[in-house]
């Protein structure tokens, strides 16, 4: 008779990932304004970042497709896939909190 024990010990991990290449594209160090919800839920709303040419851009207003807890190596993260619209394109892009370092980073949707 076997049991199982301990077979669902470990929290799930999503692999490599923090601060380098993802399958989303090239992570990049973002400010972030974020609204925190009567019941603790981390709601971006601003980004800032910089980008290749060095110029500092300002993502507003932020539609959050879908927010998920992950982990990538062990280091517990949540990831936002969000979309936003400027000049009448819609941009899609990806925002990450690492809740051990409080720090944000921000990939483009390929």
């Amino acid at each position: 008779m076997n049991i199982g024990l301990g077979i669902h010990a470990q929290l799930p991990d999503e692999g490599k990932h923090p601060g380098g290449d993802t399958l989303a594209g090239r992570q990049t160090e973002a400010a972030c304004g974020v609204w925190f919800t009567s019941t603790g839920n981390v709601m971006p709303r601003m980004v800032k970042y910089k980008d290749q040419e060095g110029v500092i851009r300002t993502i507003t207003g932020i539609r959050i497709l879908q927010q998920e807890k992950k982990r990538y190596c062990g280091i517990p993260a949540l990831e936002y896939r969000c979309s936003a619209v400027s000049g009448g394109t819609e941009y899609r892009f990806r925002l990450y909190y690492y809740m051990e370092t409080c720090c944000w980073r921000i990939s483009r949707e390929v």
